[in-house]
């Protein structure tokens, strides 16, 4: 998302365009908000039609079951199987997905694809002003897309920082975030619709566990240093920007000099 700074000339609280409404002279506060939509007619989002309904056995979740040191270290040995096993049984596929945000706001998301005990696909993509949750997102569903694409894949484990992340794309109650996953929804109902043996594991690996195999993705998010990405003044946005700020400007001078010339030539548009 592109932000846009408008400059307006200040007026008196009382002048004749103190109280003057435009969607222009609010765009950036619009533009720029964490803006949370829904919507809650689409299908795979109904009650009985949600991939919880259709599949609940073809997706699962693994975690500590608690946050003991010792709790953790019996859960990173069996996402160390897990993952050799992904590596060596035929038809297996692994997702190492992280996202992050910098001071800047611009968020760097990275996914590595393993097979057969090697990196076969490094992903990276970055958006600014999103919230550290959809930072997770995204990563997910940048990792997750193409291997569900891969032909012959039938099962795939996901190791992520962020389970509540995940468990967010097969949620059926309403929530502010599931417009932006609805492409992942659809790809996840998909592929456990093109073969009954398709399943998809998340497995949960925090950030201070150091696992190598995350590690890596995680110091790529770190070292990410991508600065945000605002018009230049040759692009189409900032010359419309310009060209609604000089409008706006003529509107507000021709109130101020001659607001009797003014009215009478609204009242003519009626």
């Amino acid at each position: 998302m592109q932000k846009i700074t408008l400059h307006t000339k200040p007026q008196p609280p009382n002048s004749p365009t103190s109280n003057l409404k435009s969607p222009i002279k609010d765009v950036n506060e619009r533009l720029n908000g964490v803006r949370q939509c829904f919507n809650p007619l689409f299908p795979l989002f109904s009650p009985g039609s949600s991939v919880v309904d259709h599949f609940p056995s073809r997706f699962s979740f693994y975690s500590p079951l608690s946050s003991s040191n010792e709790d953790l270290y019996h859960h990173l040995q069996n996402l160390d199987q897990a993952f050799r096993s992904s590596q060596t049984v035929p038809h297996n596929i692994a997702i190492i997905a992280d996202g992050g945000i910098k001071k800047s706001q611009v968020a760097t998301v990275v996914a590595h694809i393993w097979s057969e005990n090697s990196i076969v696909q490094r992903l990276q993509a970055n958006s600014i002003n999103i919230t550290s949750i959809e930072a997770e997102l995204m990563a997910i569903h940048l990792g997750l897309i193409p291997a569900m694409e891969e032909e012959n894949i039938h099962n795939i484990i996901i190791i992520t920082n962020s389970i509540a992340a995940a468990k967010k794309v097969f949620e059926s109650k309403t929530d502010s975030l599931q417009n932006m996953f609805i492409l992942v929804t659809l790809a996840i109902d998909s592929f456990f619709r093109k073969d009954g043996r398709n399943k998809i594991q998340f497995w949960f690996c925090p950030s201070k566990a150091k696992w190598p195999k995350h590690k890596l993705i995680d110091d790529q998010v770190k070292a990410s240093n991508c600065a945000p990405i605002f018009p230049s003044k040759e692009s189409h946005l900032f010359n419309k920007k310009k060209e609604c700020n000089n409008i706006l400007s003529e509107w507000q001078d021709s109130f101020i000099t001659n607001p009797k010339s003014v009215r009478g030539h609204l009242v003519s548009l009626r």
